[in-house]
């Protein structure tokens, strides 16, 4: 059993928060071409944009959730862990697999869920952007967040499922904050 989930689960897990990077990768791309098509045109040709800073900020918005899931799992985000590191290896798996299971995940329900109504309402009523001379629709961005919720969501998972791993066998899975080697995707 702890073989399917650190060999299969956990990676299978993980290669959704890969191509959800992937997608954040390509969205800076996105803005970083809206912005420089704006700044031609607002001073170059006197003709700025109704819908550059709209595209910005939505793609901006979305991105980062969306990179959250791999950022999570190269243990990119901040840790304060100075006690914990000093704590054996079982039981800092034991905190962090309290942490996901108990708090993270359910957390992430309820607002990944809220996120996703909200996304659908919008896309139901075609809402607009109603601070935009452009209005452009909402529920792309919507749907942006809500997707990006739902890979950070999977990802949880798959550490929790490492640190209940870690419980058993902390020798099984590298300590909590640390990487290991069948992380790192290739392009």
């Amino acid at each position: 059993m702890k073989k399917l989930l650190v060999e299969r689960l956990c990676p299978a897990l993980d290669a959704v928060g890969w191509a959800l990077a992937v997608l954040a990768m390509a969205q800076v791309v996105v803005i970083i071409a809206v912005q420089i098509y704006e700044v031609i045109a607002r001073y170059v040709f006197n003709a700025p944009t109704l819908w550059g800073s709209d595209i910005a900020y939505m793609t901006n918005g979305t991105l980062f959730l969306l990179g959250a899931a791999y950022t999570l799992r190269m243990g990119a985000h901040i840790r304060i862990d100075f006690l914990a590191t000093r704590l054996p290896l079982r039981v800092q798996h034991a905190i962090n697999l309290l942490f996901y299971a108990a708090l993270f995940l359910p957390l992430l329900w309820y607002v990944g869920s809220a996120s996703a109504n909200k996304a659908w309402r919008a896309y139901l009523k075609g809402e607009l952007e109603s601070m935009s001379a452009w209005e452009p629709l909402v529920w792309p961005f919507y749907t942006g967040i809500t997707v990006g919720l739902a890979g950070l969501g999977l990802q949880v998972l798959s550490e929790a499922l490492r640190h209940l791993v870690g419980v058993a066998d902390p020798r099984a899975v590298p300590p909590p904050g640390a990487t290991d080697s069948t992380t790192h995707a290739t392009a």
